[in-house]
């Protein structure tokens, strides 16, 4: 009892005793206050990031609510609320810890024997985040979804026909009066809803099985109810957010920040919601990253990780240094040790936790960084001490396969293009064809499109290749639209395109300009480089020695070792050259 009323000052204290405590015989211990304090440490644990304790102690508090006889059957005895917690703790824990069979186990306990409907909507969540986390069949996740919560009074067909999408959009219209939904909402009181935490989960359901119209009309008919209300919880400051993942994937960036606006103005009102807070932040991030430069996003993209990894919610961490790695490498920041180690720590967080597609991704960007730093037989080929393609590929099958061929071909794609793989880049334009020119990652569909249209300009001319030259129509189309709308990482690419489409020395010293003063130090080396096979059919030695020269310091300023050195032996005065200026 006394362990149960300490304050923060004591944690410490109450991690020695319920160890001491949880090894006593059961007839020793008072076992309702034991289940308590088990609980009430698993959450400190949790917080802290240590989610193997919180693991460990809700299974020990389980283990003395059974040795003492507290089952479901005798919850009418007072200890109905003390088991319904446990056990709705114990099915987050499990699905953190990647146990998914055993936090189905936990789900199933609760949905069969809790007494409300509100009571299920915890575990109705979490039976949807072990599907798509373990399976990634976001579909199939969304259907059950849309049954679960009709259940609860909110209608969503599977397939909405445009009669539907009129009369939501009416309903939803009038239920705002003309008003801004941030007016609105900043004048309500923020009061637990369940409900609202399994449609969050939805909306990320929707994005990811391609179901836009679904995003909408969930949207909604979810203000409707929230506005009926009169009040909403935290949950719907991050679904706010998604929309504006949902617009960044549509290229519609005046409704993207509108949305991430919405969702700064509320984030204040849901601080002492760490969980939802940190969502909403990354959700905002994905909206700055359609317009700011990527070396500014990749910061609070890396802070979002930290929040989350603390607070135990695996998933959204690793989605949080997903787009720092992406914004790393839109950006052209320095290649080196420090950013591999960060990537080595994620690796084995995601090890430790089962996290195998996590675990893929991160060991195929180090395996990128690392072929770029040192010198490999096919620098293309991501085959080396982090990864091996082949090897994963073959291991891997729907959703899965063609998500990690997708990002795969894309790093390759870059390297084939950096280190001039004409076969490589043909072969993997075949690949990257295929895939639709939409992501809800701005950063990764940028990283993706960037080096398809430069590859695709460059191999259209060579035999059984004029097809591509529609490819890099579609990624200038794009970066052309984003460099309209005022997006600072699209001008230097959109510029760097046209010079591979109709190559100028106009064309190219506009291109090295705009990337020199956007600080994109990896592109700036790629067209000096481009720029030399120009001058040198022009016959102009000089230039394109001094092109050349820079293109060599530039790949060294991003890192990119294994290509400057590769550069010093196809020319031989690059290793006597002397940097003769600084870049600013």
């Amino acid at each position: 009892s006394v362990l149960l009323a300490e304050g923060a000052g004591r944690e410490w204290c109450q991690y020695v005793a319920v160890d001491i405590l949880n090894s006593l015989p059961v007839e020793k211990t008072d076992c309702k206050e034991l289940v308590e304090l088990n609980l009430k440490v698993s959450n400190l644990a949790r917080n802290s990031g240590a989610l193997g304790k919180e693991n460990a102690l809700l299974h020990k508090g389980l283990e003395s609510l059974k040795s003492s006889g507290m089952t479901w059957m005798t919850w009418k005895n007072g200890n109905y609320e003390l088991t319904r917690q446990l056990y709705d703790a114990l099915l987050v824990s499990e699905y953190s810890s990647g146990a998914y069979d055993a936090a189905r186990a936990a789900i199933d306990e609760v949905i069969h024997n809790v007494k409300t409907p509100a009571e299920k909507l915890n575990a109705y969540s979490h039976r949807i985040m072990c599907l798509t986390s373990e399976t990634s069949e976001y579909g199939k996740g969304l259907e059950i979804g849309l049954k679960i919560l009709s259940k609860y009074g909110i209608d969503v067909p599977f397939s909405p026909t445009k009669a539907v999408m009129a009369k939501g959009l009416m309903k939803y219209k009038l239920a705002l009066r003309n008003r801004s939904l941030v007016s609105c909402l900043l004048s309500f009181p923020i009061k637990d809803d369940p409900l609202l935490a399994l449609c969050q989960q939805l909306n990320i359901c929707t994005m990811y099985s391609g179901k836009p119209d679904v995003v909408k009309l969930l949207y909604w008919k979810l203000i409707q109810y929230v506005l009926k209300r009169g009040s909403f919880s935290s949950n719907l400051v991050p679904i706010i957010g998604e929309g504006a993942f949902l617009y960044v994937r549509a290229n519609d960036i005046k409704r993207s920040n509108e949305f991430a606006t919405t969702t700064q103005a509320l984030i204040p009102r849901i601080r002492d919601d760490k969980k939802n807070c940190v969502h909403s932040m990354l959700c905002v991030c994905s909206a700055m990253s359609l317009l700011q430069h990527f070396g500014s996003v990749s910061s609070p993209y890396l802070q979002v990780h930290k929040d989350f990894k603390l607070m135990g919610e695996v998933e959204m961490a690793l989605n949080g240094l997903n787009g720092y790695a992406q914004c790393f490498f839109g950006a052209g920041c320095e290649l080196g040790p420090l950013f591999e180690s960060k990537l080595l720590v994620v690796e084995e967080y995601c090890r430790n936790l089962g996290r195998k597609s996590s675990l893929v991704l991160f060991s195929m960007f180090r395996q990128f960084a690392l072929n770029l730093r040192k010198p490999s037989k096919n620098p293309s080929e991501l085959v080396g001490e982090a990864f091996n393609e082949e090897q994963v590929l073959s291991e891997l099958e729907g959703s899965a396969h063609y998500q990690t061929l997708r990002d795969s071909s894309s790093l390759r794609m870059q390297l084939a293009f950096v280190f001039w793989n004409e076969a490589d880049m043909i072969d993997l334009l075949k690949i990257l064809e295929t895939y639709p020119l939409q992501d809800l990652f701005a950063a990764r569909l940028h990283n993706r499109l960037v080096f398809t249209g430069l590859a695709a300009f460059a191999m259209c001319h060579k035999k059984d290749c004029a097809s591509y030259k529609a490819l890099g129509e579609k990624c200038l189309d794009y970066f052309k639209f984003l460099s309209k709308s005022g997006s600072v990482n699209a001008r230097p690419v959109y510029l760097f395109l046209k010079c591979m489409k109709s190559p100028s020395r106009d064309a190219f010293c506009k291109a090295i300009e705009a990337c020199a003063e956007g600080n994109f130090v990896h592109l700036e080396a790629m067209v000096n480089e481009r720029y030399v096979a120009f001058l040198r059919e022009e016959k102009d030695e000089a230039a394109s020695n001094e092109c050349i020269a820079n293109a060599y310091f530039l790949y060294q300023d991003w890192g990119a070792d294994a290509k400057a050195l590769q550069l010093s032996k196809e020319h031989e005065f690059l290793k006597k050259e002397k940097r003769k200026k600084a870049r600013s």
